[in-house]
């Protein structure tokens, strides 16, 4: 691309903003891709994938995690013994925000001593209770939150910071954005880590956080294809089934992917599901029919594929005798994900080197083409290791880049963009809080707080972030001994309350019972999938989310006076006496 275009398109990007960058990255991606620049990449990716040998080939296809903060004892015998693509890092890995720079740099240099490729290094950073990284990063409220916003603009920029902030930590692989559609309130896994219970929201904002995330510079993966929001098992602890036919899945679950593939995502991460009608024998994660036939035939979708873990219950207590690793490889997957290391990185290694040796992942297909899906599936990362200037944080000697002009040019503009992006974004700071007010909705109906809140309205709340944020405001708050006396005041007409759990909203609506002259304004944080009692004086304000920001914004939403929109996704009916069970687990 010449100077002038550059030029042109960068100019484009200032004056359009988000818009701009969107347009800006498309065209230039479209012309990094053109021929010339797309064979580099092809031959260069091959070249580097034919060099490895069988058991480099296999440790490639097998990311893994690792014990502690550093690069210790345990994780270098865990690398050198595995040779992985990649770690997934979790909090026990995740301290202040030098120490995670150091790991990440330090992984880095292991794998260029080592003689490895530089590692994809991954984490779940969802946001709301999905957050491992807590230092160095914008602690947003989480995808249901935002959802319900319904904006895409607070979407895009939601994954755009979360993605950069993530990349200058060293992190480069966001297990986020969750495509799938919460719509069965009694979802024990997925629950407020969905967008939301509707699929236009989710197709709207869900993909609009995926595309911010592509520009933020830390690869995102959409997950769980071909969906695990209908269900009512935890595939942590269980084997879910959705009797859902491909034709069923197209009206619902597999919009949002669709659209997020059409748009350029990159990245699939599996469910472990089974969907008897397209696949009776295998889980999504193990089925070619589902991988192969429906994301990567059917969707066109020509990027990534990795598994979800493969300890979670809903394969290691179903599959193991059936050699899962391989045969999520020979399914159409890139990437076997596990979140461990040791005896069960040892094992999936020594199943897939097996069946290497054995020549099992050697296919005919359709047109007569022999393949290795094996070395198709390294081949694919290593690509797009290349594409993402991965070669520069764990670089050979001399320097792959150093071939081929377009490929330094376009990494060293598309990082200017992101610095200068993130600079607007985050130099004034109002974009979190206006998010995560924007995100407060009302149970059962629109929500109307009154006018005079500093004479009309007692609060009795615990949360120390609320408390500040009504104290702020001049709202009179209580004891519940001081409770008694100060209610009967006839001016006193709202009475706010806490809460997170079923437990605390019982005792509230008690209390609103005790009193019906008075209105009683819940003020729940966390997930709104509990049973929401609905009483004439009873209304809830929700969050979505625990962070000290949704709290925050609960109290500031109330004093603000303006009218709040009732909350849009599929709760639990009024009368539902089922909780949630195995529900907030610490999984992906």
């Amino acid at each position: 691309m010449n100077k002038v275009l550059l030029r042109l398109s960068f100019s484009i990007f200032l004056v359009f903003g988000f818009i701009g960058t969107s347009y800006f990255f498309s065209f230039y991606i479209t012309e990094l891709r053109a021929d010339e620049r797309e064979a580099w990449l092809d031959k260069k990716a091959w070249d580097i994938t034919n060099k490895l040998t069988d058991e480099e080939l296999v440790g490639q296809t097998i990311h893994i995690a690792i014990p502690s903060k550093t690069v210790d004892a345990i994780a270098t015998e865990e690398i050198q013994k595995t040779k992985p693509g990649g770690i997934i890092l979790f909090g026990k890995n995740l301290g202040k925000k030098q120490e995670i720079i150091s790991l990440t740099s330090n992984l880095q240099k292991m794998a260029s001593g080592e003689g490895l490729q530089p590692f994809l290094i991954s984490t779940d950073q969802e946001g709301g209770r999905v957050f491992r990284v807590q230092d160095g990063i914008t602690e947003y409220p989480g995808a249901m939150a935002v959802g319900q916003t319904g904006k895409e603009e607070w979407g895009k920029t939601v994954g755009f910071v979360t993605s950069y902030e993530l990349k200058e930590l060293g992190i480069n692989f966001l297990f986020a954005p969750i495509l799938d559609i919460n719509n069965n309130p009694q979802n024990p896994v997925i629950n407020t880590r969905s967008f939301g219970s509707d699929v236009e929201r989710v197709s709207k904002v869900a993909v609009a956080y995926e595309q911010g995330a592509r520009l933020g510079g830390a690869l995102p993966v959409i997950k769980h294809f071909p969906g695990h929001g209908d269900t009512n098992v935890d595939s942590h602890l269980g084997l879910p089934v959705i009797t859902k036919t491909l034709a069923e899945l197209e009206t619902l679950e597999l919009v949002p992917f669709k659209k997020a593939i059409d748009s350029g995502a990159e990245a699939v991460m599996t469910a472990h599901i089974v969907y008897p009608l397209i696949d009776e024998k295998y889980p999504a994660t193990l089925s070619k029919k589902i991988l192969t036939g429906i994301l990567r035939e059917k969707l066109k979708f020509n990027g990534i594929i990795i598994t979800d873990a493969m300890e979670m219950y809903a394969i290691s207590k179903n599959y193991e005798k059936d050699r899962p690793g391989v045969l999520a490889i020979l399914a159409g997957a890139n990437i076997v994900l596990l979140t461990s290391w040791g005896d069960t990185a040892r094992r999936f290694k020594e199943q897939l080197s097996d069946a290497y040796s054995k020549g099992d992942f050697f296919v005919t297909d359709a047109e007569g083409k022999k393949r290795d899906l094996l070395k198709e599936a390294v081949f694919k990362q290593i690509r797009k290791k290349l594409e993402m200037g991965l070669y520069y944080t764990a670089p050979p000697t001399p320097n792959i880049y150093s071939e081929n002009e377009n490929i330094k040019e376009f990494l060293a503009k598309k990082e200017e963009i992101r610095n200068l992006k993130y600079k607007e974004l985050t130099e004034n700071g109002y974009f979190l809080k206006n998010i995560t007010n924007d995100s407060i909705r009302a149970y059962p109906n629109v929500f109307s707080p009154p006018k005079d809140p500093k004479t009309s309205t007692l609060s009795l709340v615990k949360n120390i972030h609320l408390k500040k944020s009504l104290d702020k405001k001049g709202i009179q708050a209580v004891t519940a001994k001081q409770l008694a006396k100060a209610i009967s005041k006839k001016e006193i007409t709202h009475i706010l309350m806490d809460s997170s759990s079923e437990k605390e909203i019982s005792n509230i609506t008690a209390l609103s019972k005790k009193y019906p002259n008075k209105r009683f304004v819940v003020l729940h944080g966390g997930t709104p999938f509990v049973k929401l009692p609905v009483l004439p004086n009873l209304s809830y304000l929700l969050s979505f989310s625990l962070t000290s920001h949704s709290w925050e914004a609960l109290g500031e939403k109330y004093k603000a006076g303006e009218e709040i929109p009732k909350v849009d996704l599929i709760l639990l009916p009024k009368d539902s006496k089922t909780p949630l069970k195995g529900a907030f687990p610490e999984a992906l």
